[in-house]
């Protein structure tokens, strides 16, 4: 069997397999991904994490989201209830103390660079509600070089924002998984490896 054949329940490759540790979570927020192509290449991308688990999820895949006829329907549906989390100078701390009704959240998925340039691009997103989040913990994402100072993974950032507007909601399986998906990767390079490169 080919080491590279791919998990048709995780979509990982069958060494990186994660389908013991997932689970469906309930969410009745509705998470939108804005995903850079690049993301949708890369092995260890979290959105898969997500799109396994979540119940609500929806996942649009460019750069520029200007003239998405599906997303700006979406938009314009849920106008005082949708949000961008992503931090600009213009963005309010999502906390416990953020009284907003919020029924769908848009994040951003990419590395900063890519990111930003979504956002930029993305005429559509700068008249709405827009969240930063002060993340609860250091990010967690070990594997990815290049980070920006407590940045967060998608999975990171959508777990904590799900923890302020669905507080109830057990997310527990979503972050075990993406540990999980992190142990393997260092256990396949090496321990030596990764605290050389990372």
């Amino acid at each position: 069997m080919s080491k590279r054949a791919i998990c048709l329940g995780c979509e990982y490759i069958l060494p990186r397999c994660l389908c013991s540790s997932l689970k469906t979570i309930n969410n009745t927020t509705q998470i939108i991904i804005l995903q850079h192509p690049d993301e949708t290449r890369h092995a260890l991308n979290t959105v898969k994490i997500l799109k396994r688990s979540l119940s609500k999820i929806k996942i649009f895949i460019g750069e520029d989201f200007t003239l998405n006829e599906e997303l700006n329907s979406i938009i314009s549906l849920n106008k005082d209830s949708i949000a961008v989390i992503f931090p600009t100078t213009f963005s309010t701390e999502l906390n416990q103390n953020s009284k907003k009704i919020m029924t769908h959240l848009i994040l951003i998925d990419g590395t900063w660079k890519k990111a930003r340039k979504i956002h930029l691009l993305s005429k559509n997103l700068h008249t709405l509600n827009t969240y930063s989040l002060l993340p609860q913990k250091a990010g967690q994402y070990r594997i990815r070089s290049g980070q920006v100072k407590n940045s967060l993974s998608t999975l990171e950032a959508t777990i904590d924002a799900l923890k302020y507007i669905e507080c109830d909601l057990d997310t527990k399986s979503l972050e075990d998984s993406f540990l999980k998906m992190i142990d393997i990767q260092i256990d396949k390079m090496g321990e030596e490896v990764f605290k050389k490169n990372y």
